[in-house]
């Protein structure tokens, strides 16, 4: 189990003007090249040509590619990843279709949308839009004991059983993790994501 960092926003120094456009987009090419970086906040300004909704889905992917799920967690080495976005009409949807193929863990990434509460159980990950809070209850019940990885819009998510949350300040996009849920639920997380987050919670 990685050692748990201090809570504290991670650093991230300006960068030169030709290379803000693609913070976001090269973070997949660094984990191919084996870096061992998470952006834990972009200047929206700094990702002119990526849509919010673009720039989540590059921060949930590189959330799958950061987490260990336990042994059994898939049915097969060659299962896909189910990602799960819960309840419909999300605007992040048209977003995480370019995820759709990408790999993380050795395991091709299946994105559906519109899933239903009852049937979170069957995801690794499942995204929960602010809109859709309240069906959170009911889909930790279809989950059970079953190593889901929760990840909500904002942070009201972390006191329903969320294990990360996305969050808006000042125009840049972090995150906060919950790692006793994390752990409740099998899950790891590697030391570079937990440094990345702008705040760990015990």
């Amino acid at each position: 189990m990685p050692a748990t960092p201090s809570p504290a926003r991670c650093p991230c120094a300006p960068r030169p003007p030709a290379l803000r456009p693609a913070l976001a987009v090269v973070l997949p090419l660094l984990l191919l090249l084996g870096a061992a970086l998470l952006a834990s906040g972009v200047h929206e300004a700094a990702a002119q040509d990526l849509s919010e909704g673009q720039l989540r889905a590059r921060f949930l992917l590189n959330f799958l590619r950061f987490t260990e799920w336990p042994p059994g967690a898939f049915a097969s080495t060659s299962a896909p990843v189910e990602f799960c976005v819960l309840g419909s009409g999300d605007p992040i949807l048209g977003a995480l279709g370019d995820l759709e193929g990408a790999r993380a863990g050795g395991h091709a990434i299946h994105v559906r949308g519109a899933v239903a509460a009852q049937d979170s159980g069957s995801c690794q990950l499942l995204y929960v839009p602010d809109s859709e809070l309240r069906r959170v209850v009911v889909a930790r019940e279809a989950i059970g004991s079953r190593a889901v990885l929760i990840v909500g819009e904002s942070e009201a998510v972390l006191d329903r059983g969320g294990m990360i949350a996305l969050r808006t300040a000042d125009r840049r996009l972090a995150f906060v993790v919950n790692l006793g849920a994390a752990r409740r639920a099998a899950l790891d997380f590697s030391p570079q994501m937990l440094h990345a987050a702008a705040e760990v919670m015990p």
